[in-house]
Formats: structure tokens, C-alpha cells, sequence
């Protein structure tokens, strides 16, 4: 976790996640990638070898224009060795250096708020909200770097809304088929929208699989335990 406690004036946060390849072979860094267009990770090179004990550091900036208070945003890094998560923070004072108040932050999310509930598809409608919500799908074929797009932002969010679910602890069974179903068409009432293109959404049916196949491969199902009559 990397912190930055934001002056007055700064439109922008900068991080450097300094790291070290402690292991006896190479390790390549694949992709870095940010949950929103906010956030964005440097590589020097993609992919990036780094030698046995070889060193180095990964730049992350983060737009602060319209946040305030704490933001935290993670960013997925995929190597060959496996995938490590790095989380970037930020504190943004009352009155934000960019104009705005913490609570028309507040208030804003109130409104987007009621725009889902009255409109689940709000989300792809708005333009500024597709931004995060949509638009980072685009091009991407793999199911990690999918959901790192556009699932993460709000699932894996620490400050995510009491309605949205951490998709690890959900309380009954899953399956691939469960995923696709969920993801593809949602479920009226909720919050959450309906990916599909069919449905106004942003993913193909090809993207849909390769998400909702990465789901079931990395998300283990749970098993439902019923007492049998006569046991307690």
C-alpha cells in the first residue's frame, strides 16, 4: 500500500512501487492495469523481464480532478510467476485542491445512486460513467483482464456500496454458468446491470465466456450444508 496526502493545488498523485525479484529465475511482468482510466501503471516495457534479484520500480499516477476525501484504487499486476495486487491511496482535504467539496462528492454519489435504482443501464447511458464502467472492456479478450476492467471497480472497491457484493464470500454455490448468467443479464432490482451487448451493455459473447470462465476458475464455488430431518 503506497499513501499520498495531497497539498493543495495538485491535480495529480504519483506513486513508485519499488519491488525486487527474490527468486533463483527470471520473472516477466506481463501487464499492469488500474481498475478505472483515473489510475494508470508505467512499464518501462511489455512485457518487462527482471532477472534473479534483479530491482526495480513501477510508476502509477493518479487523476485527482473532481475527487475528495480517500480514494484508494488497486492496480492488478500479472507476471509470469503469478498475479500481485498493489493498492494506491490518496487523502484529499475539504475543500479538494480541483474545486470541489466532499460533499457534492457525496452527493453525487447519492445521485448515481438513485440513477441505478431507477435505471440499472444508467451506468453505460452516462457518459462519464462509462468511462470506467464501459470503456476499459474494449479490446480485452482475457477474463482477468477483464474483470481488472470493469468488474473490479466496484467489487473489489474497499469503499464499495453495502448492496455490492465481494464476489468471494457470496453465500451459495457458483458455477460458470451461474457467472455468465449473472453477468450477462444481472437481475431486476438490483444494482448491478446487465453486461451483455443484447442487453444495452458493453461485452460481447465471447468476452462473456472468457469472464465468466475466469470467475469459475478463480472464484471456488461453496457448498451448501442442509441438516437432514431428525439432526440438529
Amino acid at each position: 500500500m503506497k499513501e499520498h496526502q495531497v497539498s493543495p493545488g495538485e491535480a495529480k498523485a504519483n506513486f513508485k512501487f519499488w519491488f525486487t525479484n527474490a527468486s533463483n529465475s527470471e520473472v516477466i511482468i506481463q501487464s499492469a492495469n488500474s481498475i478505472c482510466q483515473c489510475t494508470v501503471a508505467k512499464l518501462p516495457q511489455q512485457p518487462w523481464p527482471i532477472p534473479p534479484r534483479g530491482h526495480g520500480s513501477l510508476d502509477v499516477s493518479m487523476d485527482l480532478v473532481g475527487k475528495s476525501g480517500q480514494i484508494e484504487k488497486p492496480i492488478y499486476v500479472r507476471t509470469s510467476a503469478g498475479e500481485q495486487i498493489l493498492r494506491a491511496r490518496v487523502l484529499i482535504p475539504a475543500p479538494s485542491p480541483v474545486g470541489f467539496s466532499a460533499r457534492g462528492s457525496d452527493a453525487e454519489r447519492m445521485n448515481n445512486l438513485r440513477q441505478a435504482a431507477a435505471d440499472r443501464q444508467a451506468v453505460f447511458k452516462n457518459q462519464d460513467c462509462a468511462k470506467c464502467h464501459a470503456q476499459p472492456a474494449k479490446g480485452k479478450s482475457d477474463g482477468r483482464e477483464l474483470y481488472a476492467a470493469v468488474c473490479a471497480i466496484c467489487h473489489d472497491s474497499a469503499h464499495r456500496a453495502p448492496m455490492v457484493p465481494d464476489l468471494r464470500t457470496l453465500p451459495h454455490p457458483t458455477n460458470e454458468t451461474h457467472w455468465r448468467n449473472w453477468i450477462s443479464q444481472s437481475r431486476p432490482g438490483s444494482l448491478m446491470p446487465a453486461f451483455a451487448e443484447s442487453e444495452g451493455g458493453p461485452l460481447t459473447s465471447a468476452q462473456l465466456d472468457a469472464l465468466a470462465r475466469y470467475l469459475a476458475e478463480s472464484i471456488p464455488t461453496r457448498t451448501v450444508v442442509t441438516a437432514r430431518a431428525g439432526e440438529q
